[in-house]
């Protein structure tokens, strides 16, 4: 089985070889996504939240079926599946703290099966992108914030500094680094010795508690009717930071190393280096990004400047990236009947199914 997706798109084939003989005489396909969320917290006593929600579920769905068993040969059945606009991406995260632990997982699973043969059977992990193809096709036009900072309390002495932040790519996979624009303008006599970025994460779970009257409260802990609002974290939790002393970010001067300054999307934990989560808009789950900016102004007080990061997407499946297809499946046989999943004849030969053997693009 093999795929390759677009955002809200996902373009797949199974292939079979038949090399001895089977009752083999159709193929099933079914597509799962579901969101698990679960938070264990101690407060006079060990208590449990979990809600599990099935975002999509095509279950069993016949790509081709026939009476007679299949013959010996190579055979592929191609399909498309339409995934609903509204589905988190893929997403995983454990953490914990002295008096809880919590375990998030938004995960999709395609399976393929034989008809009339129990034993053949393929299943495969899809990474969906929870974005707008829009924004993917425009992630060279990175977010920028701004800022103007007084440098004396004298209206005529004062001549403001401004800083401009801006990412060069909105959306990078986790794992790689983010590259960040730092600029300083400034026509004050001040000098700006030194700037501070943090990279932060916003995490919030949403869970049901039907159980109103055993409810146990933590500090990080709120309530909207029937479910509740846990900051797992306690507030935005800091991932790393990265601080450089530099006078040339005085009187308008800019160091070239600020022009693409590497915010590693990694965490330390327990002296390992870690991708950090990928932002997500679940039901039970939410994950948000954010760049501090502050930079120093002699012995003046700074407000710090905050980047809201657009999105930081899921790694590929890279088992199935290194994965070569055997040769014999450019030599397949396309078979095709009605289904829900069913490709029109004039699709199989566009970019779509370009990666897909025996597909070619005409």
């Amino acid at each position: 089985m093999f795929t390759t997706a677009t955002i809200h798109m996902m373009n797949a084939a199974v292939y079979l070889l038949i090399c001895r003989p089977t009752e083999a005489n159709g193929v099933i396909v079914s597509f799962k996504g579901i969101e698990t969320c679960i938070y264990e917290y101690e407060f006079d006593g060990k208590k449990t939240l979990r809600n599990d929600t099935i975002h999509v579920d095509f279950s069993n769905i016949s790509l081709f079926s026939q009476t007679e068993s299949f013959q010996f040969g190579a055979y592929v059945f191609p399909f498309r599946i339409q995934l609903p606009k509204t589905i988190p991406g893929t997403f995983q995260c454990t953490g914990k703290t002295e008096r809880a632990l919590w375990n998030i997982d938004v995960s999709y699973t395609l399976r393929a099966q034989a008809v009339g043969a129990d034993g053949i059977m393929v299943s495969q992990q899809i990474v969906v992108y929870q974005a707008e193809q829009k924004d993917i096709e425009d992630n060279f036009v990175g977010s920028a914030a701004d800022k103007s900072f007084q440098t004396s309390w004298f209206p005529i002495q004062n001549k403001k500094l401004h800083l401009t932040v801006r990412l060069v790519e909105n959306w990078v996979e986790t794992g790689s680094n983010l590259q960040l624009k730092l600029i300083v303008s400034n026509p004050s006599r001040k000098k700006v010795t030194g700037f501070t970025i943090k990279l932060l994460r916003y995490l919030k779970l949403a869970i049901r508690d039907n159980d109103s009257k055993t409810r146990k409260v933590l500090d990080n802990m709120e309530f909207s009717e029937d479910e509740i609002i846990i900051a797992p974290e306690s507030g935005p939790h800091l991932i790393s930071s990265l601080s450089g002393e530099s006078d040339l970010l005085m009187n308008g001067k800019l160091s070239v190393g600020l022009d693409k300054l590497q915010i590693p999307l990694v965490e330390k934990v327990m002296e390992t280096q870690i991708p950090v989560p990928p932002t997500v808009t679940g039901k039970h789950v939410k994950n948000q990004y954010g760049l501090e900016i502050s930079i120093k102004i002699n012995d003046l007080p700074v407000e710090p400047l905050t980047l809201h990061i657009p999105g930081i997407l899921p790694k590929k499946n890279k088992e199935w990236l290194q994965w070569t297809p055997p040769h014999w499946t450019s030599q397949t046989e396309v078979k095709q009947a009605s289904s829900v999943f069913n490709v029109p004849d004039h699709l199989l030969r566009t970019e779509a199914f370009s990666g897909l053997p025996p597909f070619q693009v005409l």
